[in-house]
């Protein structure tokens, strides 16, 4: 997975900062209040619901933390899943299966 898609989505989301009143969340990153949308975006790029809170990212490198605190992952940390083996997608085949 290529590491630039969480990041272009990240300049996206915080591009569009919007009123922290709509639907109760409050979601602060780099300084900007983020609206419904933008932490829906957000929550996407991140494969998890983000919590209330305050945050910064590093939009080089996709590090992020607690605001005032240290690095605590990377955006789109939870994305990653284990690709199924062979056997599991049923493409392994005994030998000699395919010559018959």
């Amino acid at each position: 997975m290529s590491c630039r898609v969480p990041f272009l989505i990240l300049v996206c989301v915080l591009a569009l900062p919007m009123d922290v009143s709509a639907r109760g969340r409050y979601v602060v990153v780099n300084g900007q209040v983020l609206g419904p949308a933008a932490v829906a975006r957000l929550d996407r790029a991140a494969c998890a619901r983000i919590p209330d809170g305050r945050y910064w990212i590093d939009m080089r490198s996709g590090v992020w933390g607690y605001e005032g605190g240290v690095p605590q992952g990377r955006v789109g940390d939870n994305c990653q899943q284990r690709r199924k083996s062979l056997s599991e997608r049923g493409l392994l085949y005994s030998p000699g299966e395919l010559m018959r």
